[in-house]
């Protein structure tokens, strides 16, 4: 997926490398203003009065697609072969999976209810440097 064609067999000239600077600079114009009204739009949401998990799904799906945008032309990916981008996918894959692994490692049945209810624990016990 390509958004703009393959370089000339001939070395272009000023002017034409003037013209695509400027082609590219109004993509990342219309990017800034395409993200700008996406982050409007979120602040829409927050304040409209809907169920939690709707708001949750609709400000999540906002986000990815801001996500990526931002990594694809601000970092540059579009211009990379497919390869690199699988490679930054996988990473994040990683990242998200190892996020997740770590949340799911504190869950409310392993917090004492006691510390719920009165909102203080006991003090920790006093440990010294030398035993």
């Amino acid at each position: 997926m390509t958004f703009f064609p393959p370089p000339p067999d001939h070395p272009l000239s000023h002017a034409e490398n003037v013209a695509a600077e400027q082609q590219r600079y109004h993509a990342f114009v219309n990017l800034a203003l395409f993200l700008s009204v996406f982050t409007g739009l979120e602040i829409v949401v927050i304040f409209t009065p809907m169920a939690y998990a709707v708001l949750m799904l609709i400000l999540v799906t906002l986000s990815v697609i801001k996500f990526a945008c931002v990594i694809l032309w601000f970092m540059h990916l579009i211009y990379d072969p497919p390869l690199l981008i699988i490679l930054f996918l996988a990473g994040l894959v990683i990242a998200a999976g190892t996020m997740l692994a770590l949340l799911s490692l504190l869950v409310p049945r392993d917090v004492d209810p006691e510390l719920i209810q009165t909102g203080q624990a006991d003090s920790p016990p006093a440990w010294s440097v030398m035993g």
